[in-house]
């Protein structure tokens, strides 16, 4: 019998959050409100979204986080929801994440703790 570990991965904010970290799906100009507004305050494109504030203080931040990734796909006309996340699921979504980490190693910390995990795993998984 082998031994299990526990390991806890501690995520900053919300799947959402990491979901930012795509830079493929930023408007690089943003014309319509409040994306705009969104980007004014805080470029995801440019800076962690881990420690990305809260736009507007009467909602937590994992709902800023939410509807900045809403509004940054509504630019590009595709539609997210937590029932029907859609993009987020495919491949390619998945390697931008994993693109940002690696060119920024400092962005979206929790994220590379979790891929850190699911790659000590992984050859393990096979057995």
């Amino acid at each position: 019998m082998g031994s299990t570990e526990l390991v806890l991965i501690i995520q900053n904010r919300c799947f959402e959050t990491w979901f930012l970290g795509n830079r493929k799906i930023y408007s690089r100009q943003p014309q319509s409100k409040p994306l705009l507004d969104y980007t004014r305050y805080y470029d995801i494109s440019v800076d962690c979204p881990e420690i990305m504030g809260n736009y507007d203080k009467s909602n937590t931040h994992a709902q800023f986080h939410k509807a900045y990734l809403k509004e940054l796909f509504r630019a590009k006309n595709i539609n997210y929801s937590e029932k029907n996340p859609g993009e987020v699921l495919k491949l390619y979504y998945l390697e931008e994440l994993l693109t940002r980490i690696k060119d920024k190693n400092h962005h979206l910390p929790s994220f590379q703790h979790f891929i850190n995990f699911c790659n000590t795993i992984r050859p393990k998984l096979s057995i």
